[in-house]
């Protein structure tokens, strides 16, 4: 019997703002220009799972109707001629952006947010992200390693001589959460591993950003390694096991050959012997649905303070295990000559932030293996 092929996706979506309680605001009724042109995205690729990376709400987790309302009033319903999507399954999981440490990290004297957040944000929840579903999201079995301490991960580079003892005894390494998340397709599962690891920049000469997304990354390869010293929140130990399937998705914040990051920790997360290489490798080429022509991820030739997609960088992966068949991918990337370039540019053509996102929809076709429930 043919198993069911998904779509997985991630999308930067950019839905963040300084103010508390601002894109509750916003999203509180319809008319956003630019929140439906993102919905009108969504809307074109219509993932089965979607992983929405910077989107507010609050810190400790559960939803204040933020996410509710852009079901409602934005994916329920056509934006710009697009077909609505509706995810009865939705978890906003606890994030450490915005939550204020007891212990003074970068040694002012005084305990204030950004600066003094475990993760960097405004406010609890601020920059968090969110998981939406057609299929079934296990969250009695949730896993998650957002307390885990920076400094419990053997051969960490936490910079010397730049926080003090108290902070290092304090201080977590995922700057949201890192998680496993369970999907349930029919009689089948798989896991979502989830993750939106610090950007490697705005550092100091210390380069603690660059060095805390290093490890962020290498927290998700040694969870997919199973490794031993991995202590999760609810006290189990290691990761996932060599059976369970899994897709890791996220706004990682790094490329492999450009930006300011470390890029040894990506090399290792993409070349891991379960990650599918078909996609870490680019070997499906990645372009808009609609578009026709080919958009690949470049280098930003000078540009030097873009970081994002829009400067070329490559930053935001699905990434299955091995025990899934790849169907396809793509990005959500609308060339001059295609109608739905207005969702990504002005009407000058040019792509601006401001218009939708600084990074794109990325997605893959992934069909389930057989017998794993």
């Amino acid at each position: 019997m043919p198993t069911p092929t998904i779509r997985i996706a991630v999308l930067n979506a950019a839905m963040s703002d300084p103010e508390p309680g601002r894109m509750r605001q916003i999203l509180a009724e319809p008319g956003d220009a630019r929140i439906s042109r993102l919905a009108a995205m969504i809307q074109r690729i219509q993932p089965d799972v979607l992983l929405l990376c910077e989107f507010d709400h609050p810190g400790e987790g559960g939803d204040d109707g933020s996410l509710e309302d852009f079901c409602r009033y934005y994916l329920a319903e056509p934006q710009h001629g697009q077909v609505p999507v509706d995810y009865p399954y939705r978890y906003c999981p606890p994030s450490n952006t915005g939550l204020l440490c007891q212990v003074d990290l970068d040694g002012d004297g005084a305990l204030t947010l950004p600066q003094d957040g475990q993760g960097f944000g405004f406010h609890h929840g601020h920059f968090g992200f969110v998981v939406l579903s057609r299929y079934p999201l296990i969250e009695a079995e949730l896993r998650s390693w957002q307390t885990f301490l920076w400094q419990h991960m053997p051969e960490n580079l936490m910079p010397d001589e730049y926080y003090s003892a108290a902070a290092m005894n304090a201080l977590r390494l995922s700057s949201k959460n890192h998680l496993l998340l369970p999907v349930q397709v029919g009689q089948q599962r798989f896991q979502l591993l989830c993750a939106h690891p610090t950007p490697p920049v705005f550092d100091g000469p210390e380069r603690r950003n660059a060095r805390r997304n290093h490890d962020e990354l290498r927290l998700l390869t040694d969870i997919i390694g199973n490794e031993s010293y991995l202590a999760d929140d609810q006290g189990r130990r290691g990761g996932l096991s060599a059976d369970e399937p899994f897709v890791l998705l996220g706004d990682l914040n790094a490329d492999l050959h450009d930006g300011e990051g470390m890029a040894l920790a990506l090399h290792h997360l993409l070349y891991h012997p379960r990650i599918h290489r078909a996609v870490s490798e680019g070997k499906l080429t990645p372009k808009s649905l609609g578009g026709r022509f080919f958009r690949p991820w470049k280098l930003r030739r000078g540009r030097s303070s873009e970081w994002t997609h829009l400067g070329g960088l490559r930053l935001d992966y699905v990434l299955p295990s091995t025990d899934f068949s790849v169907m396809n991918s793509g990005v959500f990337w609308p060339d001059k000559k295609d109608p739905l370039r207005k969702l990504v540019a002005g009407e000058d053509g040019r792509e601006r932030a401001e218009i939708s996102s600084d990074h794109r929809l990325v997605w893959v076709d992934v069909q389930l293996p057989v017998n794993t429930g």
